[in-house]
C-alpha cells in the first residue's frame, strides 16, 4: 500500500516538473505578447502651492492613484510592479472649487512595455474647496474645583481672538474655539500657554482646520471668597402720590473675591444708586454692584435684577370701636361715644386690605377716678399705615361708683 502511494506522489511531482519545463520553453522560445492592468499606482502632485495661491484647499481623505494597462512580451509584463512607474499631476493649471480632473504624466515606466490608452488619457480627480479664514473669540473652559474657600475670576486671554483657517465646508461647522485650564486644588493664580481647538455646536472637535496662533496665554486669578448680603441703595424720592411696596432681588447675596485682609472687612455689597425720581410705576432694573477697590465678583454677578413694586398712595376713612379695658369692679364707666373715625393713608394694597371688623381702640380706664374725664385718642399707625386724622380727637369718660 505504501509503495503505491509513493508511486502516485512521484507521478504528481513529475507532471509539475514537465509543465514547468514546457512553460519555460514557451516563454523562452515563443515569449508571447501579453496585456496586464497594474492597479493603484501612486500619483505625485507638484505645484501644489498654486492651490493655496488660488485661495483654494484640497479636501482631506483623498487617495491619488491610477490604474494603467500595459502591453509587452510576457516575460517583461509579468515582472512589472506599480513601484516601477513614476506618475505626476501638475496642479498649476486652472483650478476651481469642487471636482477637478487633473491629467497625469507618466514620467517613468519599465522598459519593454507600452501603455495602452485606447484614446482615453489617465487623470485623477482632485476635490478642492474655498480656503477660508475666520476670526473667533477665545473661550476658556475652567475645569476642576479650587481649594475650599477659593474661587476663580474670569480668565484673561492673550490674544482674545484667533483665526481659524481651513476648507469652507469645515469652517462652516465651527461654532466656537476653546481652551481648557484645570484649577483643581488651586489657591494661587494660574498662568499657562494652552492649545485652543475648534468645536461645533454639539461640542465635537472640528477636524481639518488650523488655528492661528495655535496657543494662547491665559491668566486665571484664584482668590479667597466669602458670601455677603446685597443692599439696594436709592436716591431722591418717588413722584408725588407713589410709594414703594417692596424691593425684590434676583439674588439676596453674592460671593465676593479678593485678598483675605480686604474681603474680611466687607459686611455687605451695595448697589449703585437707583434714582427713584425716574420711576413712576412697578419696574425691573438691571443694577450694577458698587464694588470697593480690591473686591471682585464673577462676571455673571456684576449686576443683579431689582424688581421695584410701586403703588399709588391712597386715603380711606374707617370706623373703629372704642373698647374699655382694666375696669374696676366698684366703678361703672360710660363713654360719650363708642367709636371714632380714622383717616388712613398708605399704599393702595395695604389700605384696601384693612378690615374694620378686626380693628379697635382699647382705652385703659384703670387710671381714672370717679368723675368726668376728657380722654385723648392717640393712634399714629395701624399695621404700618399712617393715621393722618382722628375724629373726634378725644371722647368723654364718666366714672361713677
Amino acid at each position: 500500500m505504501a509503495n503505491k502511494d509513493k508511486q502516485q506522489i512521484m507521478a504528481i511531482v513529475l507532471s509539475v516538473f514537465i509543465a514547468f519545463i514546457l512553460w519555460l520553453y514557451v516563454m523562452g522560445e515563443k515569449n508571447p505578447v501579453q496585456i496586464r492592468t497594474i492597479e493603484d499606482i501612486p500619483v505625485t502632485l507638484y505645484n501644489v502651492e498654486n492651490v493655496k495661491n488660488s485661495n483654494l484647499v484640497m479636501l482631506p481623505n483623498q487617495n491619488f492613484t491610477i490604474n494603467l494597462t500595459i502591453k509587452g512580451r510576457a516575460l517583461d509584463v509579468f515582472k512589472v510592479t506599480k513601484e516601477d512607474f513614476k506618475v505626476e499631476a501638475d496642479m498649476s493649471g486652472y483650478l476651481k472649487r469642487g471636482d477637478n480632473n487633473i491629467p497625469v504624466e507618466i514620467k517613468k515606466k519599465p522598459q519593454g512595455v507600452e501603455i495602452v490608452t485606447d484614446g482615453i488619457y489617465p487623470y485623477i480627480r482632485v476635490k478642492l474647496d474655498n480656503l477660508v479664514a475666520k476670526s473667533y473669540p477665545v473661550n476658556i473652559n475652567i475645569t476642576g474645583i479650587p481649594k475650599e474657600g477659593y474661587d476663580t475670576l474670569e480668565p484673561v486671554v492673550r490674544p482674545s481672538e484667533i483665526i481659524v483657517i481651513g476648507p469652507e465646508e469645515y469652517i462652516n461647522k465651527v461654532s466656537y474655539v476653546e481652551g481648557q485650564v484645570d484649577v483643581t486644588g488651586a489657591f494661587s493664580d494660574i498662568s499657562n500657554s494652552i492649545i485652543v481647538k475648534a468645536y461645533d455646536r454639539e461640542r465635537k472637535q472640528v477636524s481639518n482646520v488650523e488655528t492661528d496662533p495655535k496657543y494662547v496665554d491665559v491668566l486665571v486669578s484664584v482668590k479667597p471668597t466669602k458670601e455677603v448680603p446685597i443692599n439696594v441703595i436709592t436716591k431722591n424720592t418717588l413722584p408725588k402720590g407713589k410709594v414703594i411696596k417692596s424691593i425684590n432681588l434676583s439674588q439676596p447675596k453674592v460671593y465676593i473675591l479678593g485678598d483675605v485682609n480686604v474681603i474680611n472687612k466687607i459686611k455687605e455689597i451695595e448697589t449703585k444708586p437707583i434714582d427713584l425720581q425716574q420711576i413712576g410705576q412697578s419696574t425691573s432694573l438691571q443694577v450694577e454692584l458698587n464694588l470697593p477697590k480690591g473686591v471682585y465678583v464673577k462676571s455673571k454677578d456684576k449686576s443683579i435684577q431689582v424688581d421695584l413694586v410701586v403703588e399709588n398712595i391712597i386715603q380711606r376713612e374707617i370706623k373703629i370701636p372704642v373698647l374699655m379695658k382694666n375696669q374696676v369692679d366698684t366703678y361703672s364707666y360710660t363713654l360719650s361715644q363708642n367709636e371714632v373715625t380714622l383717616t388712613v393713608r398708605g399704599s393702595e394694597s395695604q389700605v384696601n386690605a384693612l378690615d374694620e371688623k378686626q380693628l379697635s381702640y382699647e382705652l385703659d380706664v384703670s387710671q381714672y377716678d370717679e368723675g368726668e374725664h376728657t380722654v385723648p385718642i392717640k393712634i399714629t399707625k395701624i399695621s404700618n399705615i399712617d393715621v393722618i386724622d382722628i375724629n373726634p380727637t378725644s371722647i368723654k369718660l364718666r366714672v361713677n361708683k
